[in-house]
């Protein structure tokens, strides 16, 4: 649903983990404009591909390990999408994902904005489903190059929390790596995502 770490979760547990969730109003002029400005940087670049590593381990029984080798592809506005080379055999149908709700821009056709503040160039969003479920509520932190942190809280006391350490590739912010707790009361997984040999289309001359 929300994140290349978070689906990496979904091979583990080979269970759909996200439902929908609750939807309060929220300060809509302030969010679309924050929403506006993110990803500002990214504007220009019409596509991008990059080599995607991704460890997994299992924190809790049946503490598995394992390695996943793919990559990812972005297409302007808001295509994004995973493809990984191959995966376990509990993980068959999950070769080939959409991340396009990772984008922040996207954020106003799934969320509600419940509140938001700054610091510096930071903000932080408290947010909600507009479908009614499991999710209790979602925390998320954004810069003007992209998002830095997500956290998805569970009404059953469970958390997903996914951190991006950014890079600036000829000029464009894309994520170096990721990394994400999955601690639901089934089972704790973490993951680390590395990015790598970025293949970059601008609006100008082809940045590589």
């Amino acid at each position: 649903m929300r994140s290349l770490l978070y689906r990496g979760a979904l091979i583990v547990a080979a269970i759909g983990l996200l439902a929908e969730a609750p939807a309060p109003s929220a300060p809509a002029e302030e969010a679309a404009h924050v929403f506006a400005l993110t990803g500002s940087r990214t504007a220009p670049v019409q596509s991008y591909t990059s080599k995607l590593h991704v460890d997994f381990a299992l924190r809790s029984f049946p503490y598995l390990k394992f390695h996943l080798e793919g990559h990812v592809e972005y297409k302007r506005p808001n295509l994004y999408s995973v493809h990984f080379d191959h995966v376990p055999w509990f993980g068959k149908g999950f070769e080939n994902m959409k991340m396009d709700p990772l984008q922040p821009q996207t954020w106003p056709e799934h969320y509600d904005v419940a509140s938001l503040s700054h610091d510096g160039d930071r903000t932080s969003l408290e947010m909600r489903d507009k479908v009614a479920g499991n999710i209790k509520g979602i925390h998320a932190e954004i810069d003007p190059d992209g998002l830095r942190r997500i956290e998805w809280q569970y009404v059953n006391g469970g958390r997903i929390e996914v951190r991006v350490d950014p890079t600036v590739v000829a000029g464009v912010p894309v994520p170096a790596t990721e990394d994400a707790e999955i601690k639901l009361p089934a089972y704790h997984v973490v993951a680390h995502a590395t990015f790598s040999d970025y293949k970059i289309v601008t609006d100008g001359p082809t940045a590589r």
